[in-house]
């Protein structure tokens, strides 16, 4: 995936994160890391997409605010195009 396409789909991301956070009713990113036992700058950076998350990570937080990784994922209905760099002989 292109550098320009990663940072757009985690934006994305982020912003779906954010929506649920505040919908669960936690209001800050400092009281969902404490929920899930992680640092306040990583729910930060993931939701001004600046990080990657790996689906475990995703899946513990989306516990702690009751959506499902299909709840989560359910706007996201356009398929993306990976691409892959090339290999060199």
């Amino acid at each position: 995936m292109a550098l320009a396409q990663r940072e757009s789909f985690r934006r994305l991301l982020g912003d779906r994160l954010r929506e649920l956070r505040k919908r669960a009713g936690i209001s800050s990113q400092e009281r969902l890391a404490h929920l899930v036992g992680v640092d306040r700058t990583y729910i930060g950076r993931l939701e001004r997409g600046k990080t990657g998350v790996t689906v475990e990570s995703l899946a513990t937080i989306l516990a702690v605010i009751d959506v499902s990784l299909a709840e989560f994922f359910r706007p996201f209905t356009r398929p993306i195009r990976v691409r892959t760099p090339r290999k060199r002989d």
